[in-house]
């Protein structure tokens, strides 16, 4: 019975941040010195600015490599001293739920399929959210993108 409940522990860290199929390739720039601000806000560009172009790892939680919870809870964890749960799954279950029109500079903004929650990232304003892209690493991708348009699960505030 523990072999059975630590192979589920395992399997569910695995998929908890894993896209359910590969990402579609995007046409946005990683490198940093393309982005002279995210979100126009100082205190947040000084946080976000530096993990821009971060590769993607999953498990990850440093500037060396990140997935998309290790990212969003290090940059909470380091600007607000707040921890995020450390899953997308668990994020999600978690923080005050925000309508779509109603979203502001931090929220937590979720992704996936069949109502299954598999990506998270933090909206930076003029409808756009950064996050880790298993393809591209950290990066800013608009909310319109017609790959996570029909991914869009809801948002959550922390705040």
């Amino acid at each position: 019975m523990k072999i059975i409940a630590l192979c589920a522990t395992l399997l569910f860290f695995l998929v908890a941040c894993a896209p359910l199929r590969p990402l579609a390739p995007q046409q946005y720039r990683t490198d940093a010195p393309y982005f002279d601000t995210i979100t126009g806000i100082d205190s947040w560009d000084k946080v976000l600015l530096p993990w821009v172009g971060t590769p993607y790892l999953y498990g990850g939680t440093t500037k060396n490599g990140t997935d998309c919870s290790g990212f969003v809870s290090s940059v909470y964890k380091e600007k607000e001293g707040i921890n995020i749960p450390r899953t997308s799954v668990d994020g999600y279950k978690n923080g005050k739920p925000v309508n779509r029109q109603d979203l502001t500079i931090g929220d937590l903004v979720f992704f996936g399929e069949k109502s299954k929650v598999s990506h998270v990232g933090i909206y930076v304003g003029e409808g756009k959210f950064i996050h880790a892209s298993t393809s591209l690493g950290v990066t800013v991708t608009p909310l319109s993108d017609s790959y996570w348009v029909p991914r869009y699960m809801g948002a959550r505030r922390y705040l």
